[in-house]
């Protein structure tokens, strides 16, 4: 199913606004959480790059996107988490805007 048609079906099945905001602020409440635990395993394991590189992640990062770091896996995958990170943030920051 359309994920607006679902929430055509809550509306309809929660006529009463506060209800509605209830059940919709507890799905908000799961997803907080979840990206929240998601962005604690991305600084943990960004915190093992920066210890085996001796870089903090955001510079590394500006660095590697200015080719200034080489092709190596570990980069790619650094990059990449570091990435992950950031969306989970303005993630985090929206949900968090929300409730």
């Amino acid at each position: 199913m359309e994920a607006l048609y679902k929430l055509d079906i809550l509306k309809d099945t929660f006529p009463d606004k506060n209800q509605l905001d209830l059940v919709l602020g507890k799905l908000l409440e799961i997803a907080l959480s979840d990206y929240r635990h998601r962005l604690e395993r991305y600084e943990r394991d960004l915190d093992e790059f920066e210890q085996r590189y001796g870089m903090e992640s955001p510079v590394f990062y500006q660095r590697f996107e200015a080719g200034e770091l080489g092709d190596a896996m570990d980069f790619f995958e650094w990059a990449g988490l570091y990435k992950l990170r950031q969306d989970a943030l303005e993630k985090i920051r929206r949900l968090e805007s929300a409730l």
